[in-house]
């Protein structure tokens, strides 16, 4: 069984039996791609970025942009048993993970954003980046604007958490 949070807030069980009725028709493990079928139904997927830590991946289905977070059996457990994790730091900014190109801002001062929402697409080394909001929030001021050149760790958003 694979479990999910897609978008922040629908919840994804998929089991096996699930899974066997999709047709693998093309991987493409360096370009982080996969084709599948269902029946008549083509889906086009690509991960466009992974975060290891929490299991939370943005990806992009037949054109649309998602993001899931996997849950792991622990977590799982964990919440059973009515078990609180501990105060997490409040993060309320963003800062670029490293030099780049701003290619487009994705939102606009004082929109709402939840954790995982694309907010800013950065250009480094070719590659387009989808950096996310670290907060469930509002946008409080956005430091940088597109066509922008950043160094790692220049502030790029602040948030109203």
């Amino acid at each position: 069984m694979i479990t999910g949070i897609l978008n922040s807030v629908v919840q994804l069980d998929l089991s096996q039996k699930d899974l066997g009725k999709f047709k693998v028709l093309k991987i493409s493990h360096s370009k982080k791609e996969i084709i599948l079928s269902n029946g008549s139904k083509k889906f086009e997927c690509k991960i466009l970025k992974e975060n290891p830590i929490d299991q939370s991946y943005i990806i992009k289905i037949n054109g649309e942009i998602s993001t899931i977070r996997l849950i792991k059996q622990v977590e799982k457990t964990i919440e059973k048993l009515g078990i609180q994790k501990g105060s997490q730091k409040n993060i309320n900014i963003l800062k670029a993970p490293m030099p780049g190109l701003i290619l487009d801002v994705v939102v606009k001062e004082s929109d709402l954003v939840k954790k995982g929402d694309p907010v800013i697409i950065l250009e480094a080394m070719k590659m387009e980046n989808i950096l996310s909001s670290p907060v469930d929030g509002k946008v409080k001021e956005i430091k940088v604007n597109s066509q922008q050149t950043v160094e790692k760790n220049n502030i790029l958003i602040k948030f109203e958490a």
